[in-house]
């Protein structure tokens, strides 16, 4: 998969007060590694060094869990590997629960009211510790070679025959098990005790003769998938978007129950050095028109509100949907996760 991306040079410097001399302050911004960090270094925080003279120095951070680790080992050290980061809800949870996170001056990051209600994190005596960044889709994307058949329903992934040609994350976080217990069981609660989860997991396992991957490995399935080794499963609508826009033979597909919704937050670890910069680049990648050109480069769902942004209707629905999401129930993640994960993987292991 390539995208053509004009490269933006960096404003270099930022004269500070009269007769001083010109230099640039530096943040470093960390976020999910390949063609995501490197769109974001290349087209999205160039803009916001032009306007404050802050460059921005972008590293790409391993998976969620590996992640946590760093900031939690760097913090006992009191360094920062970033000055900001972004974090899925998991590790905005945990972090937030050991005092990992700075807190944020709200009244310098005004364009927070630009965002969707709920994206802005604080803690139980009113402090700011996170905003909203961006969110992103889980769908059931097919190979249309393969399937030729377009899904309509969670329900068609133990109704239709797929060959063996399944793909599925080995993850029990990945909004499976809420899409099966919304789609089997009428809703969320079912997932409250240990029996009902059980009961969900089982569901789960009927698929397991049409399921030829498990997949930890995200390249792997997206590979297999293009190449029609794959005929179906559950995968990220943006990436499976950019593949469909350069002509590989898939689709991304919005269940009639919804597609799953996970979001990401800004956060500043504790020991930066640099809160009052980030909380300018918390800002400036606050405002409409800049999460409108996340979703247009990133093909990510953009966390301000609708009638704020100038996306069109056809650029909205590329990125997003209207209808109800399937939202990971990660209070229960968090409560059974060893237990959880454990049960799961025998699943798989049966």
């Amino acid at each position: 998969m390539s995208l053509s991306i004009k490269r933006i040079a960096l404003a270099a410097s930022l004269a500070i007060g009269t007769g001083a001399a010109a230099y640039a302050e530096e943040i470093t911004v960390s976020a999910w590694g390949g063609f995501f960090e490197e769109t974001l270094k290349d087209v999205i925080y160039p803009g916001f060094t032009e306007e404050t003279g802050i460059t921005v120095r972008s590293i790409a951070q391993p998976a969620d869990q590996a992640w946590l680790t760093q900031l939690t080992n760097a913090a006992r050290a009191k360094t920062a590997p970033a000055d900001l980061s972004l974090v899925a809800d998991e590790v905005l949870i945990r972090g937030q629960a050991i005092g990992l996170w700075a807190t944020l001056d709200g009244a310098k990051i005004p364009n927070t009211q630009s965002l969707i209600d709920g994206f802005t994190k604080t803690s139980d005596d009113g402090n700011l510790y996170a905003v909203g960044a961006l969110s992103w889709y889980t769908t059931f994307v097919t190979n249309t070679d393969a399937s030729p058949d377009t899904p309509t329903t969670w329900a068609d992934l133990w109704t239709r025959d797929w060959d063996g040609k399944l793909g599925l994350t080995s993850n029990a976080n990945s909004g499976l098990m809420e899409a099966t217990a919304l789609t089997f069981f009428g809703g969320y609660d079912i997932m409250e005790t240990r029996d009902g989860l059980e009961q969900v997991i089982a569901k789960i396992a009927e698929l397991k003769p049409q399921v030829q991957l498990w997949y930890r490995d995200e390249g792997q399935f997206q590979q297999s998938l293009e190449a029609g080794e794959l005929a179906g499963g559950l995968y990220y609508h943006d990436v499976t978007m950019l593949s469909a826009a350069d002509g590989l033979p898939v689709i991304s597909t919005f269940p009639t129950e919804g597609g799953i919704l996970g979001d990401a937050y800004w956060i500043v670890p504790r020991d930066s050095e640099h809160v009052a910069a980030a909380e300018q680049f918390i800002n400036y990648m606050s405002r409409p028109d800049v999460q409108a050109e996340l979703a247009r480069n990133l093909g990510v769902a953009p966390v301000a509100k609708r009638d704020t942004m100038d996306l069109s209707d056809e650029e909205f629905a590329a990125v997003g949907s209207t209808g109800t999401p399937i939202r990971t129930q990660t209070h229960i993640h968090l409560r059974e996760s060893d237990w959880l994960s454990d049960a799961y993987l025998e699943m798989i292991s049966k």
